[in-house]
């Protein structure tokens, strides 16, 4: 009666299992193991199949939860539970002990490889079947004639199905909870939720940004291969989870956090932006302040300190006038920087022309051909701003680096956004990466909500999209 209701105990946790989490193979598994079991103890005795229960049950063990070996070890584990079970056609005793140490091998080296909040997970399963395995190595070479150790073999082998399903239930539990704290977002913020509900200290959220993944500081979060999970909202990218891979055993409960703190996420996703933003900002801010501090020390300052020096020996001189002509160019010289200077923190022609036709005035400079279209209409200052300068870096890139014969510039407005493209037929591979130009361009581009993107495998197209809102 006892070896049936064991039987029973598999079939009914494999069923229960296998409804409950269709994606996994554990169900089925379970289901094997009480058939076979149940073959094993009303059918005829034939050495291989009698056995055949245990190795579905290592395999079971050693797979928990998902059901399929994903690791080198795994596989190995379950190789060896399977070959065990031929040794034991043989030597009954011999192949049980290989096909327990497997088991007990793998479990310990995922119970190593564990993060320490996250063994609590594998409890209700691991310690049953850990039990299980320990006793029938004990006791089953003599329960055939100690009717307690044959009791106490049933009862470990019958906790196991049991323990599957605890660990069922807790899982229920976890997921009820987790939709309960994240509720409302935790003061310090929904990462903090996210780990503790997860139970995976570890767990970091980055927020997709001006085409990259920050945290809330607006610093840049680096997403390692295998340990992230992509959460996206209406078709958006949103966010990412940094996290313990063993939680991808466990994809219900991810995608649970990711439903219950899709709200939370997208409004902090909305301040990661912006501290992004800022930090771009003032980066940007104080690479101009860098360059103009540069250009005031190494071309104006060094003119202005020249003129007193000239008028010096002027007044000195028996025939002056040369001196103070010199003392004049240079003093236009200077005021011939200034301006330049000023141009380069609000260019001029946007003042005066509009950015279609600075747009025009920067590709008539231009010693590549330059064909433009521009249809632009009333546009905010900034976005002007932006705009002009990503046209006049991108055709100084085409003037200097990208041995073109011919360009096309196009600045057009609708649907409340600007698209600037600059396109040349040269020799390709720009890199924002590996220039401050392209790079400060990206800033700016940021700093105003917009995208920016070079493609430099055929020729080179550098591309920004700014809204206009």
């Amino acid at each position: 009666m006892g070896e049936l209701l064991v039987g029973a105990a598999y079939l009914v946790a494999g069923i229960v299992g296998w409804a409950v989490q269709p994606r996994y193979r554990a169900g089925p598994l379970l289901v094997g193991v009480g058939s076979l079991w149940l073959l094993a103890k009303l059918g005829p005795t034939v050495p291989v199949v009698s056995g055949a229960w245990a190795a579905v049950l290592g395999h079971w063990l050693i797979t928990f939860p998902t059901g399929r070996a994903e690791t080198a070890a795994r596989r190995a584990g379950v190789g060896v539970v399977y070959g065990a079970l031929l040794v034991a056609a043989f030597v009954p005793l011999a192949g049980l002990a290989v096909g327990g140490a497997a088991v007990i091998a793998v479990q310990a080296v995922r119970w190593r490889g564990s993060a320490a909040a996250r063994r609590r997970v594998f409890n209700p399963v691991t310690l049953t079947g850990l039990v299980a395995v320990v006793v029938v190595l004990g006791l089953k070479p003599v329960a055939a004639t100690q009717p307690l150790a044959g009791v106490l073999l049933l009862v470990a082998l019958g906790l196991v199905p049991v323990g599957h399903l605890a660990g069922l239930l807790h899982r229920r539990v976890a997921v009820a909870d987790l939709v309960v704290r994240l509720g409302d977002v935790p003061a310090d913020g929904i990462e903090a939720g996210l780990a503790a509900t997860l139970r995976d200290p570890t767990l970091r959220v980055g927020y997709w940004a001006a085409g990259r993944y920050v945290d809330l500081g607006g610093r840049v979060v680096d997403v390692p291969e295998g340990r992230a999970t992509r959460v996206d909202r209406a078709g958006e990218r949103l966010a990412v989870l940094v996290h313990d891979p063993l939680l991808f055993e466990e994809p219900e409960l991810i995608e649970a956090a990711c439903a219950a703190a899709g709200l939370a996420l997208w409004n902090e996703r909305l301040a990661a932006e912006l501290r992004l933003r800022i930090r771009q900002a003032g980066e940007a801010t104080e690479a101009e302040r860098r360059r103009i501090e540069r250009d005031l020390h190494d071309g104006v300052q060094q003119r202005l300190l020249s003129i007193p020096m000239t008028l010096s020996l002027a007044e000195a001189s028996r025939d002056p006038a040369p001196l103070i002509r010199e003392a004049r160019h240079t003093l236009l010289a200077v005021l011939g920087d200034l301006r330049a200077l000023t141009q380069g923190i609000h260019p001029p022609m946007l003042t005066e022309r509009g950015l279609a036709g600075a747009v025009g005035e920067l590709a008539a400079l231009s010693p590549v051909p330059v064909r433009v279209t521009a249809r632009v209409g009333d546009l905010p200052p900034e976005v002007e701003t932006v705009a002009y300068y990503v046209v006049a870096e991108g055709l100084a890139n085409v003037r200097k680096h990208a041995g073109a014969t011919e360009a096309a510039v196009r600045v057009e407005a609708a649907d409340g956004v600007l698209s600037v493209e600059i396109r040349d037929d040269g020799v390709g591979g720009a890199d924002p990466s590996r220039g401050t130009g392209l790079r400060g361009l990206a800033d700016r581009v940021a700093v105003c909500g917009g995208t920016f993107h070079v493609d430099g495998r055929a020729g080179t197209v550098v591309r920004a999209v700014l809204p206009c809102g």
